[in-house]
């Protein structure tokens, strides 16, 4: 009876993975355009009430009306825009990227939309009144923008690199960093708002907006500058840069409203929230599913000579799942494995993490197994069960009761590691409150939030798995 409910439970586990894979590659055939953004750039891309808005959202726009598709935005880390770009997962990178010799190796680059300089930005109490003052200074820029480039190609000082302009800003106010170099239309943006900072009015350098497209995407490269050519004819491109530029929008930054009881700020993090509960959900499947076959493969070839190939196999995956850390398992599997399957990278992070999951869960159940009696395993094959039945009959429920507090250990610990799955551009729970501390510039009650839903989520689990254990453990004695 025990064996058949358990049999039960993972046929429905495999019918939701099912469904969800159907539907995720449904929606993926739409004919849609992926713009790939770091929405932490106003006036060019940022949130207004959960939603990304901002020049270059209006140019990408008019791109997916000249395509007769629909536009798609893809929240990321600047840093991941072009990498995404060359491996096809958007169509086209729009963040406020410049043009230079090196990147143009790896992507196309449009023509121009916009020119703009970068500036220095500190506190009002700094001796620093010249851009010839921050050299040897510690100077804080965004990881892989033109102020990252040209400050480490003229060696000006201690350079301390961020992902987030707004992680920048905030060591800016903190005073863990002298200087903050950037974009001079944000800096002077968040001057205005913050009476604190100082944006020294010199230009340190100029450059060009321009979008990324993958090599060889002539046909999308050509629409594209097409569109920006009659936007820049007709004035349309004027008239979208202006509004943006002179609206108080810009001097919002589409800010959440700072207050804890905030409507778009719960709206963000539950959305957040319900991806994180989904990649977790399906991601244990795959793990249990993975986990028990290849604990019961590594058995079985111990005692079977022409199986002896697939234990060496389960070693080695094992080993190296175990053996390196599960971010560069994520890029491996988004950036390589799956690029020219899906470009989904909700897929990537299930299919990482349930791989993951899968190694830890194989070595659990090995350990249940070894735990379990030879004479039971002897009075399998007196009974002339053959190697599968005994495994799955037998074997396996037993090595699943003895292992479930290691399991449910397990099943906590991939709810938590759900949270490197934002550095594929998947907005779960912790990247949400990231968002929401990029636009208010305030990290406390978002990570607070982020952190309380977590442990909440932790001891809920807990609750319900050591209740089920208890269950167990009580109908077999």
């Amino acid at each position: 009876m025990k064996i058949n409910i358990f049999s039960k439970f993972l046929n429905y586990l495999y019918m939701y993975l099912l469904i969800f894979l159907f539907g995720v590659i449904c929606k993926a055939n739409e004919k849609t355009i992926i713009m790939g953004t770091s929405a932490d750039f106003p006036p060019f891309e940022y949130l207004q009430k959960s939603e990304i808005v901002g020049i270059d959202v209006e140019i990408a726009k008019e791109i997916a009306r000249e395509q007769n598709s629909e536009l798609k935005i893809k929240d990321m880390s600047f840093n991941s825009v072009l990498t995404e770009v060359i491996n096809g997962s958007v169509d086209m990178g729009i963040s406020g990227i410049t043009k230079t010799e090196e990147r143009a190796k790896k992507v196309d680059f449009s023509d121009n939309y916009f020119t703009a300089s970068q500036k220095a930005m500190v506190k009002n109490n700094s001796d620093i009144k010249s851009v010839k003052d921050i050299k040897d200074k510690k100077i804080g820029v965004q990881l892989g923008t033109t102020g990252d480039y040209y400050c480490t190609d003229k060696k000006l000082g201690n350079m301390v690199r961020y992902d987030k302009y707004t992680d920048a800003v905030s060591a800016l106010s903190n005073e863990i960093i002298d200087v903050l170099v950037l974009d001079g239309f944000t800096a002077d943006q968040i001057a205005k708002k913050n009476k604190d900072f100082y944006v020294i009015p010199e230009n340190i350098t100029e450059e060009s907006y321009c979008i990324a497209v993958q090599k060889g995407r002539k046909d999308l490269l050509e629409s594209i500058n097409k569109v920006i050519s009659e936007m820049k004819q007709n004035g349309k491109l004027n008239q979208i840069v202006e509004s943006y530029m002179s609206s108080s929008t810009s001097d919002s930054s589409g800010e959440f409203d700072s207050k804890f009881t905030s409507k778009e700020y719960f709206e963000y993090i539950s959305k957040g929230l319900i991806v994180t509960l989904k990649i977790t959900f399906f991601a244990t499947i795959i793990g249990i599913a993975l986990g028990v076959l290849a604990a019961s493969l590594r058995i079985i070839s111990n005692s079977n000579k022409k199986l002896k190939i697939l234990g060496v196999l389960v070693n080695f995956y094992t080993t190296v799942i175990r053996g390196t850390p599960v971010i560069v398992q994520l890029f491996i599997i988004y950036y390589i494995a799956l690029s020219g399957i899906s470009k989904n990278p909700i897929i990537a992070a299930v299919v990482t993490l349930g791989i993951n999951s899968g190694a830890y869960v194989c070595e659990h159940i090995r350990a249940g197994i070894q735990s379990i009696s030879k004479g039971q395993f002897e009075a399998g094959k007196s009974l002339s069960l053959s190697e599968k039945t005994l495994m799955s009959k037998i074997i396996i429920p037993q090595a699943i009761k003895n292992t479930l507090p290691s399991l449910a250990g397990e099943a906590i610990s991939l709810l938590k590691e759900t949270a490197v799955v934002g550095f594929i551009g998947v907005m779960d729970l912790s990247l949400a409150g990231k968002k929401i501390t990029s636009v208010t510039f305030d990290p406390v009650f978002p990570l607070f939030t982020v952190a309380s839903i977590y442990l909440v989520l932790v001891v809920s689990l807990t609750f319900i798995l050591n209740k089920i254990e208890r269950k167990i453990k009580n109908a077999s004695n």
